[in-house]
């Protein structure tokens, strides 16, 4: 009875020092699993039919282009605080993140027929970190708002009510421009994210 009594105390306090525990799962997209690639000089209609409405879409010299990705993002992260004991002074931090992903590119030409398919897949460590923090307070070590973001097709209308500045570059836009596309999570340094206007 001792001994039992025992565990239950000592994860009593494990639960009042861990208070910044969490696990958050992302599943963005349509999964690509057994995908069968159409063969070029598939229609347009045809590929649309088997593979439903793609996420973003650009033109290009030749024709356009069309992708669909599927994201699955796994973060963990786990804390301590002495909060609990009265000493706010004091807090440390772990955080992990994984991400498992797929994207299909397809392109077409002016007859509306595929051209070139591509389809690529990962499965990575997204990132982590560890901190101490001498004050009171949460430090996030793990930032994934870039990739989980909305997918693209929820802001296609809203570009329409967008600021003069952004109007004029809707043909530089990543989603359903006319400049190419870009995959989510690449650093905003790099590609046309570097061009944008605020």
């Amino acid at each position: 009875m001792k001994a039992r009594t025992a565990r239950i105390l000592c994860a009593a306090f494990a639960c009042w020092l861990l208070p910044a525990c969490s696990q958050w799962r992302y599943d963005l997209g349509v999964p690509l699993d057994n995908l069968e690639i159409p063969p070029q000089n598939t229609a347009l209609a045809e590929v649309l039919q088997r593979l439903g409405p793609p996420l973003r879409i650009s033109a290009t010299d030749t024709g356009f282009v069309l992708a669909w990705e599927h994201w699955h993002v796994r973060e963990d992260s786990a804390g301590f605080s002495l909060g609990a004991l009265g000493a706010d002074f004091l807090s440390a931090d772990w955080g992990d993140m994984r991400i498992n992903g797929e994207f299909l590119l397809l392109t077409f030409d002016r007859q509306h027929l595929l051209t070139s398919a591509t389809h690529s897949t990962w499965d990575n460590h997204g990132g982590g970190g560890q901190a101490i923090q001498p004050l009171f307070g949460f430090v996030s070590v793990v930032d994934v708002d870039d990739i989980t973001d909305v997918m693209p097709q929820h802001r296609w209308g809203k570009s329409l009510l967008q600021p003069l500045p952004g109007t004029l570059n809707n043909a530089s836009s990543l989603d359903s421009g006319q400049s190419g596309l870009q995959q989510r999570g690449t650093p905003t340094a790099a590609g046309q994210q570097s061009l944008g206007m605020d």
